[in-house]
């Protein structure tokens, strides 16, 4: 159900809410995103898993291969497994 209620960006009382990574400038949103990029899906599946438009996943993207430095998906998946980003 917290799955659901995150991915519909809905709040319910006591879920833990995804944590920014200010050390690498992630908001909590680009969080998620990492995690299903390091699990190698796309920015429709990303869209489609997070209820937002697939232009939207895209900036997201964008903006994660930016804060990390990666040259793609998989390099951010990789650099996000190392730094253990890859789980919410």
């Amino acid at each position: 159900m917290e799955a659901i209620a995150r991915r519909a960006r809905l709040k319910l009382p006591a879920m833990p809410q995804v944590e920014a990574d200010s050390e690498r400038g992630l908001t909590g949103r680009e969080r998620e995103v990492l995690v299903l990029v390091s699990q190698g899906r796309t920015n429709r599946q990303i869209g489609k898993n997070l209820f937002i438009s697939e232009k939207t996943a895209s900036v997201h993207v964008s903006n994660i291969l930016a804060k990390l430095g990666a040259a793609n998906g998989a390099e951010a998946g990789a650099k996000a497994r190392a730094l253990g980003l890859d789980r919410l």
